[in-house]
This record gives structure tokens, C-alpha cells and sequence, in this order.
């Protein structure tokens, strides 16, 4: 791995949901079906823990990556951890530990330690959800944008929650 190519490689998001005494219906995983079903994204990684109110751990995992994928991954992302050190041979060490690592996990999942670490923190009657997604959809436009000599400045996702606050809070100073 001298080189990364990124180029068939999109955007990866983090989310991590908590519900407080959900009420699931299967819509969260028909919906994620969907976008899957359409490639519009993949999970890389996910997991759902849902904490009874007797204290019941329960878990869901999915993964939509091939071992091979796994490998890749993981050796991508070590590439960047390692990158960052600015030296090669470390770039090298770790994105091989991590491909290893990222296999590993696909092949064998999180095990009880993994699930009760998590779960600690999960009132009881609550859950939590949390997926590393890979936006396949966006990898033409930003390849495109790249090949014009666009350069990213940011990216985030902003909820309409997140903008009405913006807005009030605008809206506080300007009555100042």
C-alpha cells in the first residue's frame, strides 16, 4: 500500500442515535434497507443495543462489507491514522494492524466485553444505535469536484433542529 486510492471510496459518517423508551416498528431497518438496496450507502459498521428495563441486553449488528472490503477498509483508515504521523513506515504499520483488526471484526463481531462496555452507559428501557456509513451516492460528485481541482473546506450534516436554534438564537441578538 504505497499509494491510497481513494477514488471508489465515499464519504464515511459516524452517527450515533439514543432512544428513550423506544417504540421500534421496523421502519429504522426498512428505510436503511432501502438506501442499501438503491447503493446509495453501505454500512461499514453498525450495532443496535436496546437495555430492557429489567437490565436485558439486547444487540443487533450488520455489516454489509465482504472480507475482502473489510481488509480494505481497514487499511485505509489505518493509512490515514498512520499518515498523520507523517511518516510512511508508521502509515504502513498501521493501516496493516488495522486492516487486520477490521477483518477480525467482520469475521468475528463484537464479542460480551464489546456489547457490556457499550451497553453501560444505556439507561434501562433505552437504546442506541450506532452506524459507521459509507455514502456511496455522493462518490461521482465529489471525484468530479476533485477532478476540477475542487479542494474541501468542510462538510457536516446540519439537522433542521440545529438550524432553528441557529436561527433563534440570531434572532436573540439581534433584538440585543
Amino acid at each position: 500500500m504505497d499509494k491510497l486510492d481513494l477514488k471508489n471510496i465515499g464519504p464515511i459518517q459516524l452517527l450515533a442515535v439514543a432512544f428513550r423508551k423506544p417504540v421500534f416498528k421496523g421502519k429504522i431497518n426498512d428505510e436503511l434497507q432501502k438506501l442499501r438496496d438503491e447503493k446509495m450507502v453501505k454500512i461499514i459498521d453498525g450495532v443496535a443495543i436496546q437495555k430492557t428495563e429489567s437490565g436485558e441486553i439486547k444487540t443487533l449488528e450488520a455489516s454489509d462489507l465482504t472480507a475482502t472490503e473489510s481488509m480494505e477498509f481497514g487499511a485505509v483508515i489505518g493509512g490515514f491514522i498512520g499518515l498523520g504521523s507523517g511518516s510512511t513506515t508508521t502509515a504502513m504499520q498501521t493501516s496493516e494492524e488495522m486492516a487486520e483488526k477490521f477483518h477480525k471484526r467482520y469475521e468475528y463481531g463484537l464479542d460480551k466485553e464489546d456489547i457490556e462496555d457499550m451497553a453501560e452507559g444505556i439507561p434501562k428501557g433505552d437504546a442506541a444505535l450506532i452506524l459507521l456509513i459509507e455514502h456511496r451516492w455522493l462518490i461521482p460528485l465529489r471525484n468530479a469536484m476533485r477532478d476540477a481541482g475542487g479542494i474541501l473546506l468542510a462538510q457536516d450534516f446540519l439537522s433542521p433542529e440545529l438550524l432553528m436554534t441557529l436561527g433563534k438564537q440570531q434572532a436573540s441578538l439581534s433584538a440585543a
